[in-house]
């Protein structure tokens, strides 16, 4: 049921990577670049959680608030037994 909602941005964020992105090659401070990360936030969460991890990263790729780096849009589990 996500990967309807969510196919409409899906396919937007695809058009942007083929045709925008080539020309602001390398220009991302964080790895994975920001489309994506809002990408795999789409595929992977639904409507409402996607925008809001890719808002807060759109807000963080700026000059002043973040230096970069990597940024997992996947949350990984954690293991309370180790």
């Amino acid at each position: 049921m996500n990967i309807i909602i969510n196919y409409p941005f899906i396919l937007l964020i695809k058009i942007y990577k083929f045709f925008l992105s080539p020309f602001f090659y390398n220009s991302c401070k964080f790895e994975p670049s920001c489309s994506t990360y809002a990408l795999k936030c789409y595929i992977n969460y639904n409507f409402i959680k996607a925008t809001y991890k890719t808002f807060l990263r759109i807000l963080k790729c700026n000059p002043w608030f973040n230096t970069g780096g990597f940024d997992s849009p996947i949350e990984e589990e954690k293991n309370s037994g180790s």
